[in-house]
């Protein structure tokens, strides 16, 4: 028996598995599942949707984690600042502008990194900003967050990598027995460095790094010298981007000259890859307004009081459960016209 003569036999299987989950193959069929496609891309590319938060730029306020059960879901509502055309830059028309403050997820307008991005809106067209003495002043006045935010917004005018960041470096330090040479290996410190790193290499045998929680990476560096740690933090510093926009005095760096565009900042300013880097965003890359954590359950929480809304309700449950009643009723009544009558 050949290849042919096998797939011969198993697509009557084939096909029995696909009609099982949509129906019999006929053209009012084909119609009613491309009607409920269009339902679904205008769903999720004009009204709202939901993103993975894959960093920690936005903590503490949002936790970035790529996987399901660690890091926070986040729901967007994409009609506030008017509907897009699904998959593009393209906004049909404006309902309303970005506010200060605002969290926002948008494309992102480097060439490197996440595709999509999630930061907070600091600037606004026609302004001149400026980060000083962890604040931010808007043409020479200092604004202050909502009062909410005052225990977390702190901006900087450098990065610095994270307590978590230099000890998951570590391990990939002690994983790969990758050397640095611009480090002096005489020095004591760095001799402590690299004898960390050998006592640790077998604890990380075969283990994703990546995937690692914050706990077990601590874990994995009990014992680790602080004077070893403190020589990677200053590598890693040196390794990090300068920051120019808002940062600088130049007027390239400080003032937002055209319409229409904006300064998106990282409310974990010291580890946020943001506007200070790569300057600033279009309005029609901001896909929409996050308005609330729907997953994981403990962490859910309502951003803008969108949830507490009639019609905030009735997006976020009532369209759901339009389309469960409207799938169920045409299942149950393919069911019924397709069962004999005695």
């Amino acid at each position: 028996m050949d290849a042919s003569t096998g797939i011969q036999r198993n697509s009557p299987l084939i096909l029995r598995a696909i009609k099982f989950f949509t129906g019999p193959l006929t053209y009012k069929n084909l119609l009613s599942w491309g009607l409920l496609l269009f339902a679904i891309l205008f769903i999720k590319g004009c009204l709202i949707d939901q993103y993975t938060v894959p960093t920690g730029s936005m903590e503490p306020a949002i936790h970035g984690d790529p996987r399901f059960f660690r890091g926070d879901r986040v729901l967007v509502n994409k009609w506030l600042y008017g509907p897009r055309i699904p998959f593009t830059t393209c906004r049909l028309w404006n309902w309303a502008q970005p506010k200060r403050w605002d969290i926002v997820v948008f494309r992102r307008v480097s060439k490197s990194g996440p595709p999509i991005l999630i930061k907070r809106v600091a600037g606004l067209p026609g302004e001149k900003v400026h980060i000083q003495d962890g604040a931010l002043y808007v043409n020479g006045q200092r604004i202050d967050p909502p009062p909410e935010l005052w225990d977390n917004l702190h901006y900087t005018t450098r990065l610095y990598p994270g307590d978590e960041q230099v000890k998951r470096r570590f391990l990939y330090l002690a994983q790969t027995s990758d050397t640095f040479t611009m480090l002096n290996p005489p020095d004591a410190a760095t001799q402590q460095l690299y004898d960390d790193r050998e006592r640790c290499r077998d604890r990380v045998k075969g283990i994703d790094i990546a995937a690692l929680s914050g706990e077990e990476v601590d874990r994995l560096c009990e014992g680790v010298s602080p004077e070893g740690l403190r020589v990677l933090r200053e590598y890693s510093e040196f390794e990090l981007p300068a920051l120019f926009y808002g940062v600088r005095p130049e007027p390239q760096y400080s003032e937002i000259f055209s319409d229409g565009y904006y300064f998106l900042l990282g409310d974990n300013s010291a580890e946020s890859v943001d506007g200070r880097i790569w300057g600033w965003v279009p309005e029609n890359y901001i896909l929409g307004r996050a308005f609330a954590i729907w997953w994981p359950w403990n962490r859910r929480c309502d951003f803008t009081g969108f949830s507490q809304t009639w019609w905030g309700i009735s997006v976020l449950y009532g369209i759901p459960l339009a389309l469960i009643f409207f799938e169920s009723y045409r299942f149950f009544r393919e069911r019924r016209k397709n069962t004999p009558t005695e």
